[in-house]
């Protein structure tokens, strides 16, 4: 009996184990402006990030030190969503923590119409979950204007 009662234990493991979440996530589902909710770790910042439906994906980070003084930072990428994974492909970018050629591999955990929330996975394990919340009002061709025109103007 207590064989048997292992066995069974350890086939309700087993098939629990083997239950995933749907992943089939698509590109579609990204296109619009989201805000990089502030994780709590300060000094205090925020990014907008822009999906276009052609595959391009801009963002703007702002970050605010204790002195009152603004560190505005910016790169576009191409992106693509690939067996429950963000890739970000880099194209350009005004900050040393992210270089051109990069490429990002975040999984996704959540994503709904409205919120979405990642894991970095390459090119190294993130610090902590990244939750995003949809901007309505914000296009993300309008946002990848301005992403451009930055670089533009900073010779990048």
């Amino acid at each position: 009996m207590k064989t048997i009662t292992s066995l069974l234990f350890l086939l309700a493991l087993t098939s629990c184990t083997n239950t995933s979440l749907d992943k089939s996530f698509s590109s579609k589902d990204l296109v619009g402006v989201w805000e990089l909710k502030f994780d709590g770790i300060y000094p205090y910042w925020f990014s907008q990030i822009g999906f276009t439906e052609d595959g391009k994906k801009c963002v703007l980070s702002y970050e605010f030190n204790s002195r009152g003084e603004i560190d505005v930072t910016y790169y576009s990428n191409r992106y693509e969503i690939k067996d429950g994974h963000l890739l970000s492909y880099v194209g350009y970018s005004s900050t040393p923590y992210v270089r051109s050629g990069d490429v990002i591999k975040d999984r996704i955990d959540v994503l709904t119409s409205d919120y979405f929330e990642v894991y970095m996975v390459e090119p190294a394990l993130g610090m902590s979950q990244e939750k995003h919340q949809r901007l309505n009002s914000v296009s993300p061709d309008e946002l990848c204007k301005i992403v451009d025109n930055f670089r533009i103007t900073s010779g990048l």
